[in-house]
């Protein structure tokens, strides 16, 4: 059966190609009423050929948008971006971008569920959260070729999140690893705040964003914390063998305990982990996370105190009902367990 007038042709090329169907669709007609013709593409079947003419003429598209890769999409997300949100989430955008680099090159077009799927589930040994944080990501980014016209359906809404949850291994730092980090503290510019996170049971985030205004060298404690409930304005005492680290610190003239090496805002995480504490412990032959110092003082606490409830008042944990505030007495039986650190 012949196609209607406008409505585009499928034909064979001569010789041996992998590819020997073109499409070609009606993109206009000239002055005198004659068919303007282009290049849909080209197919390894006729059933195929015939098959993207009628996907094309139901919705039809631009075709100068059919080849647009997602890398190509991505690019235009983040310059989109730029100046809307908030620095850390261009930076949140940027490690997402990272890791849909082997789906870079495909064609927006032709990314399907099951590819997508596939990706995601290769992915299962990163967390939840950083698993739905890229799917998010994705979700982002094929609304946006929608928006475009380049696609015509959005294949991203039937993702689903694997099921495996990776167990994380924490790893206690030894008595000889951190004897090693004191050794060195004057070599290397950081070691002192990974002494200083596993002296105090502080999260990264916390530390980094520590004030100094919040701590407080006449009682020798820091008021901080943050993610949970308990954790919020808590009381940490400062043990007395990280008391001059804390001190030396507390004499930078910005803000922050922990600038940045600019000098100019506080340290963000990511830039410290990599820069700072992965360097580190590649400097020193260590392997570890930066959350295994949190780790560490909560295993060394644990090891040298049965007082739960002064335990989980520093750490900030939930799991005991802790009085919303904290009487010298309370310090003062916090600091007792603290000090009873080596």
């Amino acid at each position: 059966m012949k196609n209607p007038n406008g409505y585009g042709s499928v034909s064979k090329l001569s010789g041996k190609r992998r590819r020997p169907y073109i499409v070609r669709i009606t993109a206009g007609f000239d002055m005198e009423g004659r068919q303007i013709m282009k290049t849909l593409g080209y197919y390894e079947t006729q059933t195929k050929a015939i098959k993207a003419l009628a996907d094309y003429n139901e919705n039809p598209y631009d075709i100068s948008l059919k080849d647009i890769t997602l890398k190509e999409v991505m690019d235009r997300f983040m310059r989109n971006k730029k100046g809307l949100v908030e620095k850390s989430s261009q930076k949140s955008y940027k490690v997402w971008y990272n890791y849909l680099k082997p789906l870079c090159n495909k064609r927006m077009k032709d990314i399907r569920t099951l590819e997508l799927q596939n990706f995601i589930s290769s992915l299962n040994h990163l967390s939840t959260g950083t698993l739905k944080n890229i799917k998010s990501f994705i979700r982002m980014l094929f609304k946006d070729a929608m928006e475009m016209d380049i696609i015509v359906k959005d294949y991203s809404e039937f993702i689903k999140l694997p099921r495996h949850k990776p167990k994380i291994e924490r790893k206690v730092f030894t008595e000889e690893e951190i004897a090693l980090l004191w050794e060195n503290i004057n070599e290397l510019e950081y070691a002192d705040v990974i002494l200083i996170l596993i002296y105090t049971g502080m999260r990264i985030n916390e530390l980094l964003k520590l004030q100094k205004i919040n701590v407080d060298l006449e009682q020798n404690i820091i008021t901080g914390g943050s993610k949970t409930e308990a954790g919020k304005n808590r009381i940490i005492p400062i043990h007395p063998k990280i008391l001059p680290l804390v001190i030396k610190r507390m004499e930078n003239k910005t803000e922050y305990l922990i600038p940045n090496r600019r000098k100019s805002n506080y340290y963000e995480y990511n830039n410290f982990r990599i820069k700072e504490f992965m360097n580190i412990m590649k400097q020193l032959g260590m392997e570890h996370t930066i959350h295994d110092t949190r780790h560490t003082f909560a295993t060394m606490i644990s090891d040298v105190s049965d007082n739960e409830t002064a335990i989980t008042g520093i750490i900030g944990h939930t799991n005991i009902n802790m009085t919303k505030r904290y009487t010298h007495t309370n310090i003062e039986k916090m600091r007792k367990e603290l000090e009873k650190i080596n």
